[in-house]
């Protein structure tokens, strides 16, 4: 009897922590202002694991956030309609920049949000300083397999060669 309740609590249990995810936790959509961007370097490449402050100076509420491989971030604020035209700081990379938080206060149903970038624009391809890993792999595994094959023909070819060269 106590293997079924324990299999039914562990069920109930498993549902609530899948159900209690931090996406069901942000507020509505006209309480919330979402920030978000790329931060690059001077070349115009991601950086990645950055750290992003984003602060309401008039709340005194802010946010941190760090960038992800493809260098862009994101940071929810709690605002409401009456937070209209508030002076929003983003920090990054020794950076600093100012916007202003726009939007149209009756519309309760769009995102209100505003993009924010740092540094060097980037490049189309996110993924383009990975591009040379692949390739260098693929090489390398290519000249492996010929000379693999190689060795193994000229093998077959001369057995005796190989029979002299051991030593007694």
């Amino acid at each position: 009897m106590f293997g079924r309740w324990k299999w039914g609590w562990g069920a109930w249990l498993f549902l609530l922590v899948l159900l209690s995810s931090p996406a069901f936790a942000t507020h509505e959509t006209d309480h919330r202002f979402t920030v978000y961007g790329t931060v690059h370097d001077d070349h115009g490449h991601p950086v990645a694991d950055t750290k992003v402050i984003v602060v309401d100076p008039r709340l005194d509420e802010g946010m941190t956030a760090f960038t992800d491989r493809n260098g862009d971030f994101e940071a929810l604020l709690h605002f409401h309609s009456t937070d209209l035209g508030d002076e929003i700081i983003v920090t990054a990379l020794d950076q600093r920049k100012t916007i202003r938080a726009e939007f149209e206060p009756n519309d309760k149903v769009s995102v209100r949000k505003a993009r924010v970038d740092f540094g060097a624009p980037g490049t189309d391809h996110p993924v383009s300083g990975w591009f040379g890993v692949p390739v260098l792999a693929g090489g390398a595994l290519a000249v492996g397999v010929a000379f693999v094959y190689l060795r193994r023909r000229r093998r077959r070819r001369h057995p005796a060669s190989q029979k002299s060269r051991k030593r007694k």
